[in-house]
């Protein structure tokens, strides 16, 4: 019997730690690099695994009789889950009901990957250790491959060599250079799931003057956040700078000057490099041929030109379809306030003339705002449904502002403000790293002393 409780904990040791790699490892990941189909569910197999990890460790709860933790972790789940249930209750006036069964599944599996994330790292702290080294590799590998496509796009690389879609490539792209679509994911995607190696990186480096000096270290953030603006993600950048600010305001009062330093020369090293990256880009224009679209062909000023009134150009086509979408929402909204059109069906309310000629749901433009397209989607239900979660999430960040970001669950609380800042330009509810941040935030309500206490990465 010893023996099988031995064997018991090593098979859950191991279920944990592949759990929680693979979770990580697919959290940039829209399709394999070249091999554009996911052999077996990779996804599913992680969550099968931290799920036994989970279920575990309450199990181990309950028998030591530690009903104060079981409820601490039972009222978080249970707020948790109240998003899905409002998804699952809206299949019976849905418009398009297998869309919203598709997506309440969907809800269901990233939810509840949320909800073991916060349950193994609340009882076994040490994973921190592991989520952050797994990041880093998995960060450097997709951001290696990004200045790899990068690279040899612009010298008129094959397609078959660098993955990319034709939509993107420096031929066929809005700009002279690729939107990179590292292990070829959409840049937006991307350039969210750059917010969690950025903040982990610079909050541990705020506390850390070894870590600042590790030539790793910050070449995975200076590169990172290149990336970060060669994608010319608009919110994202929104995104990094009012976290910056809010770091800022937060310690403006410490004395953290050698700090605000570093950080002020990394991302001027940064800019500069991004600029630079472009004008090679109007080089290789002159060199390798290239289709004549929105100036393709204007060489190294006419690129810049083109990189920096995107980059800040808020009333361009793009935006402009966002903002006409939009004011459409309150109507929706005023038609059925309690109930709205049902869960991710907002996208055919909004285009309900083409979904009736045959288009499916996913070829139909979104709202490309999460906010608003809750708001059509579940009406005040969704709103009763989210309420406490919001309010559980935005209370550990204003925990985590007035105690200094401290502790490990910090740059969590800054990679969401990021994330709920992009959420009003794109749709990323049902996104995995999205609920993995959030289950790392929660972790702050397990021990909650123990999380402000002085940060374990602090050290000089």
């Amino acid at each position: 019997m010893q023996n099988l409780i031995v064997y018991c904990r090593k098979f859950v040791d191991l279920s944990i730690w592949l759990g929680v790699v693979v979770s990580i490892v697919l959290l940039p990941i829209d399709r394999m690099p070249y091999l554009h189909h996911i052999p077996f569910k990779l996804g599913l197999v992680s969550l099968v695994l931290m799920s036994i990890g989970t279920l575990w460790h309450l199990g181990i709860l309950a028998k030591h009789k530690s009903y104060q933790s079981l409820k601490r972790y039972l009222l978080i789940g249970l707020v948790l889950a109240l998003p899905v249930v409002a998804y699952a209750q809206s299949y019976f006036y849905a418009i398009d009901r297998q869309y919203t069964l598709g997506a309440t599944k969907f809800l269901l599996a990233v939810v509840l990957r949320a909800f073991c994330f916060f349950v193994l790292v609340s009882e076994r702290p040490q994973l921190w250790r592991l989520i952050k080294r797994v990041v880093y590799i998995v960060t450097a590998a997709a951001v290696g491959f990004a200045f790899f496509q990068f690279f040899f796009d612009i010298f008129g690389a094959s397609q078959r060599v660098t993955d990319l879609r034709s939509c993107c490539t420096s031929n066929h792209s809005t700009y002279i250079f690729p939107r990179v679509h590292s292990t070829s994911i959409e840049p937006l995607y991307f350039a969210n799931f750059l917010l969690i190696p950025i903040w982990l990186l610079i909050v541990d480096m705020l506390h850390s003057e070894k870590l600042r000096r590790s030539w790793r270290h910050l070449l995975l953030l200076g590169a990172s956040s290149t990336i970060a603006l060669l994608i010319v993600s608009r919110g994202a950048i929104l995104a990094l700078l009012a976290g910056g600010f809010i770091l800022f305001w937060s310690l403006r009062q410490a004395k953290q000057r050698k700090f605000w330093l570093f950080l002020l020369k990394l991302w001027g090293a940064v800019v500069i490099f991004t600029i630079l990256l472009v004008a090679l880009a109007g080089v290789a224009s002159k060199i390798s041929p290239k289709v004549a679209i929105n100036g393709a062909n204007a060489g190294v000023g006419g690129n810049v030109k083109i990189f920096s009134s995107h980059a800040v150009n808020i009333i361009d086509d793009s935006a402009q379809t966002r903002y006409k979408l939009w004011p459409k929402a309150l109507t929706y909204f005023k038609e059925k306030p309690l109930q709205c059109v049902g869960a991710y069906n907002s996208r055919i309310r909004l285009n309900i003339n083409k979904y009736h000629r045959g288009y499916g749901p996913t070829y139909l433009q979104p709202f490309n705002n999460d906010f608003i397209g809750l708001v059509v989607d579940l009406g005040l239900i969704g709103l009763v449904a989210f309420a406490p979660l919001v309010g559980l999430i935005l209370l550990a960040i204003y925990r985590l502002y007035k105690g200094g970001w401290r502790g490990e669950a910090a740059a969590m609380g800054l990679i969401m403000v990021g994330m709920l800042i992009q959420s009003n330009f794109f749709h990323a509810i049902l996104l995995t790293r999205l609920w993995v941040v959030v289950g790392l935030l929660l972790t702050l309500y397990a021990y909650p002393d123990k999380t402000l206490r002085k940060p374990r990465v602090a050290r000089k």
